[in-house]
């Protein structure tokens, strides 16, 4: 049996012996009228209602039917039955498959031929008795109709109009029946993939060769062309070996032919070569026509190109364990690929490391320039996440904005930081977008095998854990897991236990750094900076403690109290009107109460408003663009000042600041640090100040050290400064004695 039933052109011997040679003759006849028409590529429904009729010619008083099975709705559909009335056939249809459904229902249901010589009484025709009684159908067989891999399709009847029970003749008449059937459904249905749809020579999608009995080419079509990049002229003549790719042995192409020959049909796929040269593949139907006595006359192939349902499923694969988005290995292959190294890496006595990556701020990008941005920049991250790590490495995105490294044979711990840091360095240089230059960075935590675990998951959880620590630590930089070794990750948690009861126990205090005229050395005013002595640890570094007080939220009533201590403190001084510059949180502005908490300290100390500066980073001003403003304008209604800090190393771009109502931009010390050996660093300089002169606004400096750069900046137009060169920050006592000490003109309040 091959997948549609019994070939046509094979016969057991015995039935062979049962046929007269008047039944043989028939069956060739019909068999090779039909071949003919497949080949011509005559339309499937006609020509299975030709097969109809010329069966119903070859068994008088018997009419014929075929029915297809609807897979969705799991039913019978009439396909073709040209002598049965249309009432019978609307009773007929949507038949569903089941014992009591006749013989064709019965067929489909147990995949298996069905001959019923008395339908009044056979119990197999309970749900249809009276459709038989009605129309006299007194007999009918029926075989199923097989489709690709041998699934049942449908089903192929003779219906007698007396009660009879069928011949080997009348047998064979249904097995041909239902073959030819099978492959019109199934070149109809499954041109995708077989592409047998017979359609006229010339316009046919598929490729179409015709050999003849020695296989010598006769005809190709202008599809056979196209895909093999050979003309006709080129082929006629000459043998399909031509074709050959050399990937399929000599056994492969002598069961080929040794099943072309016995049951006439073979199909397949086979790799080919193109005329180029190029190696291919494509799904090949082979048919053998053979004349009256039985030989083959001719052979025709017809073949679809399989290259892009190869690359469609190799796509499918690779999708499966791949990042869509960046196209970097998934957490599933990762956790395949880290089991193969963890059990080589115990053989062999080596290392491995696992890096959790985090892109740092990527909601703030999302939020202000939309995902499209978001995505570009998770592109670059990846593509620079693979230039950090070795050929044996795996850089995979676990999703989100969050990657894992897989690092393999590593002798310790200094190399997976090694990598850490190279990946800190090379993320942290700007990216070039559509929406701009975007600065970012990530944090890294570090698990080791066997140090941290001995699987995929435990070393997961652990870098997981350790990454949360860099993101503590400020961001922007790496912790490995070992917390109990690591007197840093200590201090990180004793820190953030510390916040909570810091203000109540007056641990902090304010520092304030002069900030001064660049042209005339005159005091315009201080920044105030916070301070934390810890009662354990001791004078805590400001870029220790802030960033881990942003994490946990103390940054709010922190800052409030920084606030109200440094508007009292600057109305108090005693020498003029000097501003007085605090810095604000991101999170200060989403919390809802910083225009209560601005009112009430500048009311509470008697401070004029248009003294007080408040300093707001890059990435306050990337949230919501229209909220912001609407806030912004309301601080600027209450006088205060407002200055852009660090300028220069996060998003902002002239055209966003022009709708911002800002007072002046200080320039991030690190420009100003490598201005003297880096002349980028002082064309970024230069460009800061042009910007702000055309925004109509002032410009700081900071981290001001040396003459140097004072002059420099100087040059530059830069108005004003600060930074030790000038002077330290220093406690609020040692300010007003500092400012005592010089000579000072009040600048006006404008």
């Amino acid at each position: 049996m091959s997948q549609h039933g019994a070939a046509p052109g094979r016969q057991d011997a015995g039935e062979d012996k049962q046929l007269s040679r008047e039944e043989q003759d028939a069956i060739l006849n019909l068999q090779q009228g039909l071949l003919a028409a497949i080949a011509r590529g005559d339309e499937p429904q006609a020509l299975i209602a030709r097969l109809c009729l010329l069966q119903e010619q070859l068994v008088p008083g018997a009419v014929a039917s075929a029915m297809r099975l609807n897979a969705e709705s799991d039913t019978l559909q009439v396909l073709a039955a040209p002598s049965i009335p249309d009432e019978a056939q609307a009773r007929l249809h949507n038949l569903r498959p089941g014992p009591g459904a006749g013989s064709c229902g019965n067929a489909v249901f147990r995949g298996e031929p069905v001959f019923v010589s008395n339908t009044f009484s056979d119990p197999r025709w309970a749900d249809l008795r009276a459709v038989a009684v009605d129309f006299n159908i007194c007999a009918c067989w029926s075989m199923p109709i097989h489709g690709a891999g041998g699934r049942v399709i449908g089903s192929f009847a003779l219906s007698s109009f007396e009660h009879r029970a069928p011949g080997v003749f009348h047998r064979r008449l249904l097995e041909i029946g239902a073959h030819l059937i099978g492959i019109l459904l199934e070149r109809q249905a499954q041109d995708t993939q077989l592409r047998l749809a017979a359609r006229l020579f010339d316009t046919s999608e598929e490729g179409i060769v015709i050999t003849d009995a020695q296989n010598r080419i006769q005809a190709v079509n202008p599809a056979f062309s196209r895909t093999t990049g050979y003309t006709a002229d080129e082929c006629i003549g000459r043998r399909p070996s031509m074709l050959s790719s050399g990937r399929h042995d000599k056994a492969f192409y002598l069961r080929l032919w040794t099943e072309l020959v016995r049951n006439g049909h073979w199909q397949g796929e086979i790799w080919n070569r193109r005329k180029n040269g190029e190696i291919y593949p494509e799904w090949l139907v082979l048919s053998a026509i053979r004349d009256n006595t039985g030989q083959i006359t001719q052979h025709v192939g017809i073949f679809s190109d399989l290259t892009e349902y190869h690359a469609s499923q190799n796509r499918i694969r690779f999708l499966a364990t791949h990042d869509v988005l960046t196209e970097l290995p998934n957490r599933m292959l990762l956790e395949e690929r880290c089991g193969q190294v963890i059990a080589w890496a115990r053989k062999a006595g080596h290392r491995v490391a696992l890096l959790f990556v985090d892109v740092d701020n990527l909601k703030l990008v999302n939020d202000s320039l939309g995902h499209t941005a978001g995505d570009t920049l998770l592109q670059s991250v990846a593509q620079r996440l693979r230039h950090c790590v070795g050929e044996k490495d795996l850089v995979c995105r676990q999703g989100g904005d969050e990657f894992i490294v897989l690092l393999d044979e590593l002798p310790g711990l200094e190399a997976a930081t090694s990598v850490a840091q190279r990946i800190n360095d090379h993320l942290g240089a700007p990216y070039h977008t559509d929406s701009g230059e975007l600065v970012t960075s990530v944090s890294i935590g570090i698990a080791m095998y066997p140090d941290d675990g001995d699987d995929f998951n435990a070393l997961l959880r652990k870098a997981d854990g350790a990454m949360y620590q860099a993101k503590e630590a400020g961001r922007n930089t790496f912790r490995s897991h070992h917390l109990d070794a690591d007197p840093d990750a200590l201090d990180e948690l004793v820190i953030r236990n510390g916040l909570r009861p810091a203000l109540a126990r007056g641990e902090f205090a304010l520092h304030y750094q002069p900030i001064l005229c660049l042209r005339t050395g005159r005091p315009l005013g201080a920044e105030a900076l916070l301070r934390w002595t810890h009662p354990t640890l001791g004078d805590v570094r400001p870029d220790r403690f802030i960033p881990v007080a942003e994490l946990s939220g103390h940054i709010v009533s922190i800052g409030e109290w920084v606030l109200r201590e440094a508007c009292r403190a600057a109305a108090a001084w005693p020498l003029g009107d000097l501003q007085v510059a605090v810095n604000l949180s991101p999170l200060q502005f989403r919390h809802g109460a910083l225009e209560r908490c601005i009112a009430e300290a500048l009311s509470a100390s008697g401070l004029d408003g248009r003294r007080l500066e408040l300093e707001i980073t890059e990435t306050t001003l990337m949230g919501d663009t229209a909220s912001l403003i609407e806030q912004l304008s309301r601080l600027k209604a209450m006088g205060v000042r407002l200055a852009v800090d660090d300028f220069g190393t996060g998003y902002s771009c002239l055209a966003y600041l022009r709708r911002l109502p800002v007072d002046k931009l200080k320039i991030d010390r690190a420009f100003v640090a490598d201005m003297s050996e880096d002349a980028d660093d002082a064309s970024i300089v230069r460009a800061i100040i042009q910007m702000a002169e055309g925004l109509g606004v002032r410009t700081t400096a900071e981290g001001v050290e040396n003459a140097h750069q004072h002059a420099t900046l100087e040059a530059l137009g830069c108005a004003e400064v600060q930074g030790y060169y000038y002077a330290r920050p220093m406690p609020a006592d040692d300010f007003v004695r500092w400012l005592a000490g010089r000579v000072v003109t009040p600048p006006a309040l404008t």
